[in-house]
């Protein structure tokens, strides 16, 4: 009787034994100088929002933010790192300087502040607002976090304004999942912190 109930149930959890399934919109290697980046594909988080750009029905609804996880390295110079970087658009100009601005909250109540690039911005004519590029070094530490702990939120910390984006749950679940597949396809995972 014991041998009907676990034959079933362990075929019912194969799938979850097997690697995740993986799609990444680069994995490649420059052949001039080696460098290898591994990036998941871009996904939108936080909510709609209107933009600037109006029609007949009225303005352009967009994404309030995109993402990407990605990995670099390279055996020519110290590049081996992980980088987030979001794309999130602003209706006014505001320029953000290098330092830890970008903040991200974790589902077990942790914040941590990510070093960040700085940025001015570009015009999209798309939705006649600026698009802001905040591309932050992810350490370790931070890496592994996000791997097992859903990030529920990420600020933008401006140097006139704050602005809070909140990840719903299948957007949790979609980064998480983003930062697994690239430390899996660099041989971080599976998860040995």
């Amino acid at each position: 009787m014991m041998r009907k109930l676990l034959l079933p149930l362990l075929l019912l959890s194969l799938p979850l034994l097997l690697p995740a399934q993986c799609k990444f919109a680069a994995d490649e290697i420059d052949p001039f100088d080696s460098t290898r980046l591994v990036m998941s594909r871009p996904m939108s988080i936080g909510n709609y929002i209107p933009s600037r750009f109006e029609t007949a029905k009225g303005p352009k609804i967009i994404d309030e933010a995109k993402v990407v996880f990605s990995h670099s390295e390279s055996d020519q110079d110290s590049i081996n790192s992980f980088f987030l970087t979001l794309v999130a658009p602003e209706y006014e100009y505001q320029p953000i300087e290098s330092g830890k601005n970008v903040l991200l909250a974790f589902a077990d109540s942790t914040v941590i502040a990510l070093q960040n690039f700085p940025d001015r911005g570009t015009f999209n004519t798309d939705t006649n607002m600026r698009m802001y590029q905040h591309t932050c070094i992810v350490p370790l530490d931070v890496f592994y976090r996000m791997t097992y702990s859903e990030v529920i939120m990420i600020r933008i910390r401006y140097d006139s304004k704050k602005r809070t984006i909140p990840l719903s749950k299948g957007q949790q679940k979609a980064l998480k999942l983003a930062v697994q597949c690239v430390g899996e396809a660099v041989g971080f995972m599976p998860n040995k912190p």
